[in-house]
């Protein structure tokens, strides 16, 4: 039986730059029955085609972008997509995911997958047009930021397009680089770094197609009952009026919000920099990505700088904010923009920061070191003029934007509070004020990463803090949800709504896999992790 009708386009993209070859190959039904696709499909590659020790910036690496049999059809938050390779950041696996329309397009274009090998001699734009696959020279847009690159492709391909571009610090191999898919970015573990590598600045996607599921009548209804209970959620709706930033105060209380490199838990000037602050003198506009009921994206205008942004988001407020003690907003959302226009992760930057301050602070590093910089806690000029230092990798920035584990290798007896995880830097939950905060960043096999274990279980209320009992066990039931989530793909932010019983509905209806129960998807959830853990 055919995987396509069943949420399946069947097909996979390979992309060798080196030969600059283009072609397809059809998905394997027993591998999509094991692995569901997205995270898993993308982990399986990465495992099965790469060799071990391999430099994440050789040729041989492999930049994977996935999409999960749910995206592009109608359930919730269903448009997203993954970007998976080995990271220059941590030397080891790397997944980032991004909403926006970039995945759906990928599936109406007929692809469930895009696997990129070698590299081109000449900077480089792979252009799809639904089955029509090309590489086009792209010296045109080498050297331009994310939004003129962006722009400029449009102009040239047409209006309809979808892109996923890199910006200047992306093109200078910085191990800080994101790939940005118009408002949206797949931010951590310096995926653009590695898209540079290959000298591919872009991608250029059109696509036209449907995808279409096994039982339409079961589907919907899974999808009806999937919707209905993100629009009950009460964080939902949180999310709907302050974003992501409305858990600021929450954690701020908790006294898990980094502040001063990750020295407290609390910020004398939260209040300064909730959500409700944001809302009421910055955020013009609520975005939702393509079938999302969520909205959590919030585009804000500063006059001053007459500048529009997608964001700040809770941990940009925090990374670029509370991190650095500083609680100024315009000077937040400028060293947001920045970011955003050379293309870097706004939590590293701002981790890298707070750990310069507080290297300033002990007297570790000088104004001289920094290129007559005083790194003083809560400056936010101080803050923006670094953050250009690393935007643009220039003077003291070339070390700076290598992350606080490189920097902390400089300047001997920074290891004790270079706040990072196998070389990426926390997010923004405060591990002392939550055991399984502290247990999540441990066993991630990204690195320190919030979205792989507990920490908003806990800080919101669904577990105690500070007991150790029961951390695994939560940890674990949390990590295999979200493999299955990333795979599926759908947003993490739908599992303040629905359970892996929603999910197994809507997965059963659109697959015909026919899984049993939704212990057999958590099964899945487990099997992806053991080998993202091989890997």
């Amino acid at each position: 039986m055919s995987l396509c009708g069943r949420g399946y386009s069947n097909k996979i993209l390979k992309v060798d730059l080196t030969s600059g070859t283009c072609k397809t190959e059809k998905l394997d039904e027993q591998l999509m029955r094991l692995f569901i696709g997205g995270k898993g499909l993308g982990t399986w590659l990465l495992y099965n085609e790469m060799k071990p020790h391999t430099d994440p910036l050789a040729p041989e690496n492999i930049l994977l972008f996935v999409t999960g049999p749910l995206t592009g059809t109608n359930a919730p938050t269903s448009s997203r997509f993954g970007i998976l390779t080995k990271s220059p950041k941590t030397d080891t696996y790397m997944d980032s995911y991004c909403g926006g329309r970039f995945g759906q397009t990928l599936k109406y274009a007929g692809y469930d997958a895009i696997v990129i090998t070698g590299a081109a001699k000449e900077p480089t734009v792979l252009v799809i047009n639904n089955e029509t696959a090309s590489l086009e020279p792209g010296a045109a847009v080498w050297g331009k930021d994310i939004q003129k690159s962006a722009v400029q492709l449009k102009s040239v391909y047409g209006d309809e397009i979808e892109t996923a571009v890199i910006g200047p610090a992306g093109e200078r191999l910085s191990p800080i680089a994101g790939i940005f898919c118009g408002l949206r970015t797949a931010g951590r573990g310096g995926a653009g770094a590695i898209m540079a590598s290959k000298k591919l600045k872009g991608i250029v996607l059109k696509g036209t197609g449907t995808v279409k599921v096994a039982d339409r009548p079961g589907f919907e209804e899974a999808v009806w009952t999937a919707f209905r209970m993100l629009r009950m959620s009460s964080q939902v709706k949180r999310m709907m009026d302050t974003g992501t930033a409305n858990i600021l105060l929450l954690v701020n209380a908790a006294g898990a919000l980094p502040t001063r490199n990750f020295q407290t838990g609390q910020f004398e000037g939260a209040e300064e920099v909730g959500g409700d602050v944001w809302r009421e003198e910055y955020w013009k506009k609520d975005i939702a990505c393509e079938g999302c009921p969520i909205a959590c994206s919030k585009i804000a205008y500063s006059k001053k700088l007459d500048v529009v942004i997608d964001g700040p988001d809770y941990e940009t407020i925090f990374a670029l904010g509370t991190n650095c003690g500083v609680s100024d907003k315009e000077a937040i959302f400028y060293a947001n923009y920045l970011c955003d226009c050379y293309g870097v992760d706004t939590i590293s930057v701002g981790n890298i920061i707070g750990f310069v301050m507080e290297l300033y602070e002990k007297g570790k590093i000088t104004k001289q070191d920094l290129d007559g910089i005083e790194a003083t806690w809560g400056d936010g000029d101080v803050m923006v003029r670094l953050t250009e230092k690393i935007a643009k990798g220039e003077g003291i920035g070339e070390l700076l934007e290598k992350g606080v584990r490189e920097i902390s290798a400089q300047f001997p007896g920074g290891e004790d509070f270079a706040m990072q995880v196998k070389g990426l830097e926390m997010p923004g939950y405060l591990p002392r004020a939550a055991k399984g905060i502290g247990l999540s960043y441990a066993i991630s096999e990204r690195g320190a990463c919030h979205l792989r274990g507990s920490p908003l279980v806990e800080i919101l209320g669904g577990a105690d803090p500070l007991a150790s009992e029961g951390k695994a066990v939560l940890f674990k039931a949390n990590q295999t949800d979200c493999a299955v989530i990333n795979s599926v793909i759908l947003c993490y932010f739908v599992k303040f709504g629905i359970t892996l019983k929603e999910i197994f509905q809507m997965l059963n209806t659109c697959t015909a896999f026919e899984y049993k129960n939704p212990r057999e998807i958590d099964e899945i959830g487990e099997r992806i992790i053991t080998l993202s853990r091989l890997f």
